[in-house]
């Protein structure tokens, strides 16, 4: 979720900065292969990719893999057993292998051709190859593409990059801002609509549509990639954005409010199984907080469901170097270091500071 940002700071960028791309975890990490984060010179990062532990020692690395114009690759061992202190005290226990690369020429070109194709709509697949010491880069954008095998490519690694779930939030109530800030720092993309204008007055930064729901159809052209929020708490709006949310086929449909309520709102009948109803996990809740914790939660339980089935990031085996993949304790492929023999930064343990 973090490459959407990145790749919106990166076109509204205008000074150096590197971008570090985690390509191998060997046992547990806090973020997996394929979590990013942009560095640049100046310190204003933006993604994480881990807790905190790396990301200093990464920031020390900006300025001379800038004047090289070289990518570099840094291994951070976080084993307690190989390292009895900094392991230990961070709680990981892995191996993490980060790609730094200069933003600059190809790298960048093809950045920002990757986030025209996804404000096109499109999924991408954003995929990196070494030969001898030099990257390349190649896009697609079916989801069915595989890149072809080239035995020229010493290495190979990819990611899917897609866009934000959008998720309607119909009804602007003061309960609707705790759920709208929480989906949105959980990187879903929140539209906001209601027929009240001074109730969207407290969302100034959000996208938001003023109308009924019969007015809205036109303004948001619900899709079967959406999901919908229904809490206005207006029993007619309500019943009137459900019955147009069905229609349109969304993936989740969930609507706030008692047993008692839901049954006005369905005329006792039970909901169709793609509406969830009362909204979010069974926490026992209380007040619009806690209420947006269980709905900011169970979307994001779902969209990662929805995405279990195409994988966000496919390893393809190290070839030449090592006669094809060498399978780890932990299921991932061997990692990327020994690809790049000879052009690998190698920090171990102490790479957290004590500060």
């Amino acid at each position: 979720m973090d490459m959407i940002n990145i790749l919106r700071t990166i076109r509204q960028l205008d000074r150096p900065a590197v971008l570090a791309t985690i390509i191998g975890v060997e046992g547990h990490a806090y973020r997996k292969a394929g979590a990013a984060m942009l560095l640049p010179l100046n310190g204003d990062t933006v993604g994480t990719v881990s807790p905190g532990c790396i990301e200093s020692d990464l920031l020390e690395r900006v300025p001379s893999i800038w004047e090289a114009s070289r990518y570099e690759v840094a291994e951070y061992n976080m084993d307690p057993e190989d390292d009895p202190i900094w392991g230990e005290a961070v709680g990981c226990g892995g191996v993490i292998r980060v790609l730094l690369e200069p933003i600059e020429g190809a790298l960048r070109g093809i950045l920002m051709d990757a986030l025209d194709l996804l404000d096109a709509g499109k999924e991408v697949r954003f995929m990196r190859g070494l030969k001898g010491e030099e990257l390349f880069y190649e896009l697609a954008t079916e989801e069915t593409v595989r890149f072809p095998s080239d035995e020229s490519y010493d290495w190979q690694f990819s990611i899917r990059l897609t866009n934000r779930q959008r998720v309607i939030l119909f009804g602007a109530g003061p309960d609707a801002v705790p759920i709208y800030q929480l989906l949105m720092q959980s990187s879903f993309h929140v539209i906001v609509a209601d027929w009240r204008p001074r109730l969207l007055a407290a969302y100034p930064d959000a996208e938001h549509y003023l109308g009924t729901p019969e007015q809205l159809k036109e303004k948001l052209q619900l899709s079967a990639e959406d999901a919908v929020v229904v809490c206005s708490h207006h029993l007619h709006y309500d019943r009137e954005m459900i019955k147009w949310s069905l229609t349109s086929r969304p993936k989740y449909i969930g609507v706030m409010g008692s047993t008692k309520r839901i049954g006005m709102l369905f005329n006792g009948e039970v909901p169709p199984a793609t509406v969830k109803a009362p909204i979010g996990l069974s926490i026992g809740a209380e007040g619009p907080y806690e209420i947006a914790v269980s709905i900011a939660a169970e979307l994001i339980a779902l969209r990662n469901q929805w995405r279990n089935k195409q994988k966000e990031v496919r390893h393809e085996p190290i070839r030449n170097l090592f006669g094809g993949g060498t399978e780890q304790p932990n299921g991932q492929a061997e990692a990327a270091a020994g690809a790049f023999f000879g052009r690998s930064a190698r920090q171990y343990g102490a790479s957290c500071s004590a500060h």
